[in-house]
């Protein structure tokens, strides 16, 4: 007997799901475990397969369509079977469903005029060298890298001469004064160079620009995905921030003996295993909210956020706390493969019980991250940079990262945040503890 087969919902967590491809064709024949289509998920892309022989007899949404769990997307059953009063069922359904007003027309763009922007012209070379000179400061000898103020200030080198007011006109429109010509004595730039420049010249500098339509792109299932579950998760917890500046010269260290052994450990996965320890020390904070009670997880899941190019996913490395360093890595870049690929099951980017997320890497100093449920805390890491420091009382160079955990208020209290936090530094700045 001929009946719909319907988007199945792949995880716990999926609504909807999008048509990638359609494996098989209408009048193809089906045995069990055959793959029907592969369905892409909020996470990832999954293949749904028939459990039963038949016949697939209709195929209900295209490729590319968006189409909600539990909504037929074919019609199976045996070849010849009459399937019209279904297909009059699925028209019914399509009205019922269709609650949403239609999208309104878009207004073509009228074609633009280039507009012509004015650059300019290339600044010569000019060979300097800048530098201090002076008293070493406090007595005591200086790195070569760390300038100190209480000399004096040397510029050698050609010396660009201008009028003041031609100095704050050239800073107030954005041009280099090694760029303009000046015709004042000695060649010294006066305001009418400025205004000269800016108003006049040969069209070498410039360039033309076009600007193009506004184009929209189509929302994928993962990005409304990740919209619904941040909106939610910034609106329904409570959260505050916590912010530390971390001493790495240890850890640089550290890394660079491991490497020297040949075992290939990045700064993220020391950070991962430096959280999960520390989640081990500090057992509240690895915990969710409850309206009845506060659930203190048993396990120690740390999840790693990794860009996609249309959204993020977060791969859990369960037990995160008992694996080696070489065992967390390995598995972590695995992990971190697969999910750029979109072929991770549900189980392995669910139910993380704290969260990492690391754009140190892409030179961000320091930012704050969003919670992501059911963790009670969330670390974001900053970029690893060697900065003038004092170290007992003496100036010089060290390595040092920012941290910002973002705390579910509900679970965690500012002291426990900071207990964590703590815990985590120990682990960061000794970093043989996480190996003993």
């Amino acid at each position: 007997m001929a009946e719909f087969f319907l988007m199945p919902a792949a995880t716990p967590t999926m609504t909807a799901g999008t048509i990638a491809s359609w494996a098989k064709g209408e009048g193809d024949e089906l045995a069990p475990a055959d793959i029907v289509a592969t369905v892409e998920t909020d996470k990832a892309a999954m293949d749904i397969e028939v459990f039963d022989k038949t016949v697939l007899l209709k195929l209900l949404a295209a490729e590319g369509d968006d189409v909600p769990t539990g909504f037929p997307i074919a019609i199976l059953g045996t070849k010849g079977e009459d399937i019209s009063a279904l297909l009059e069922q699925f028209e019914t359904l399509k009205k019922e469903a269709a609650e949403a007003p239609p999208a309104a027309e878009s207004v073509p763009t009228p074609a633009a005029e280039p507009v012509v922007l004015e650059t300019a012209a290339p600044a010569p070379v000019v060979e300097a060298t800048v530098g201090w000179t002076g008293p070493e400061w406090d007595g005591r000898p200086l790195h070569s890298s760390i300038m100190e103020l209480g000399g004096q200030f040397v510029v050698e080198g050609p010396v660009v001469r201008a009028s003041p007011v031609a100095k704050k006109m050239a800073k107030d429109r954005g041009i280099a004064l090694t760029a303009i010509t000046g015709s004042g004595p000695h060649g010294r730039i006066v305001k009418a160079d400025v205004e000269a420049y800016r108003g006049g010249g040969s069209s070498a500098g410039r360039r033309s620009f076009t600007r193009g339509p506004d184009v929209p792109h189509r929302n994928s299932r993962m990005r409304k995905v990740i919209a619904q579950r941040l909106k939610e998760s910034h609106l329904d917890n409570p959260f505050f921030f916590l912010t530390s500046t971390l001493e790495c010269d240890r850890l640089v260290d550290f890394r660079s003996q491991l490497k020297e052994q040949g075992i290939k450990v990045s700064y993220n996965d020391l950070v991962v295993k430096a959280v999960a320890l520390a989640l081990r020390e500090v057992p509240e904070c690895n915990a969710s909210w409850g309206d009845d009670a506060i659930t203190r997880f048993g396990r120690v899941d740390v999840g790693v956020a990794v860009a996609l190019p249309d959204g993020l996913i977060t791969p859990v490395i369960r037990d995160a706390d008992q694996k080696s360093l070489a065992d967390l890595s390995a598995e972590t870049r695995e992990l971190a493969g697969r999910a750029r690929d979109m072929k991770l099951d549900a189980t392995e980017y669910t139910n993380a019980t704290f969260t990492v997320s690391n754009l140190g890497m892409m030179q961000i100093d320091q930012f704050t991250a969003i919670l992501n449920p059911p963790a009670a805390g969330i670390l974001a890491v900053g970029s690893l940079a060697q900065e003038p420091v004092v170290i007992d009382g003496e100036l010089g160079i060290g390595w040092r990262m920012k941290v910002t955990m973002t705390c579910d208020h509900r679970v965690i209290d500012g002291a426990l945040g900071a207990r964590f936090l703590q815990a985590f530094r120990g682990f960061i700045e000794a970093p043989l503890a996480m190996v003993i």
